[in-house]
């Protein structure tokens, strides 16, 4: 496996794992009530691009079917989490009371 592949796969991992970290262990301060998504998918579509660039530069070569996989579903964890600031930034984040 090539050395930039094992390389992104492991920012990849990093990536997931700290947006995963920020989003359910984050404590809520009176300052910040909830994580900051914008962060999330600034640092995601990043990732998810690169892999994806990556993948196509080295098709074939062992890892880089996971790169392929891997890039889509970062960028569309990206635009859920750019969905998501969107939602709060408008204010419509609360849930209807019955």
């Amino acid at each position: 496996m090539r050395p930039i592949i094992v390389v992104m796969l492991l920012v990849d991992l990093g990536i997931v794992l700290a947006t995963a970290f920020g989003v359910a262990m984050r404590k809520p301060t009176p300052e910040r009530l909830r994580p900051i998504w914008i962060s999330f998918a600034v640092s995601l579509l990043i990732g998810g691009l690169t892999s994806l660039n990556i993948a196509s530069d080295h098709d074939g070569q062992p890892g880089a079917d996971i790169l392929a996989f891997v890039g889509p579903m970062m960028i569309g964890m990206a635009i859920m989490g750019a969905l998501i600031a969107l939602r709060e930034r408008h204010g419509s984040g609360a849930a209807p009371t019955a």
